[in-house]
């Protein structure tokens, strides 16, 4: 059997080619659609694959705080300080640079 394929297989090449060469040709003028048909799944998959990350990095952080206390409230000063260093100028409350964190490692953005 696979000898009778290899046999056939350079004859029915170039009728395979001549079949999908002549169906490429006729579908030509629709390749921006499907570029942007792709680009789009491709998009869509990334902001998903983000959203998913960041749901992950939430629940990694929530049990490392658990496991090492120490360390977490070293990770979470050392925000507090980058963060104030960010918005100091503006003189926020402690409350609302609490709440800012909170907001940034919320899972729902």
């Amino acid at each position: 059997m696979l000898r009778a394929v290899s046999r056939l297989a350079p004859r029915l090449a170039p009728r395979a080619e001549a079949a999908l060469g002549s169906r490429s040709m006729s579908l030509a003028g629709m390749k921006g659609y499907d570029d942007k048909e792709a680009a789009e799944e491709m998009l869509f998959f990334k902001k998903e694959d983000e959203r998913l990350l960041r749901r992950l990095l939430s629940k990694v952080r929530k049990s490392a705080e658990q496991h090492d206390v120490h360390a977490a409230k070293g990770a979470i000063e050392a925000e507090r300080s980058a963060l104030d260093a960010i918005v100091g100028k503006y003189k926020m409350s402690k409350e609302d640079i609490v709440a800012l964190m909170d907001w940034k490692h919320n899972e729902h953005h």
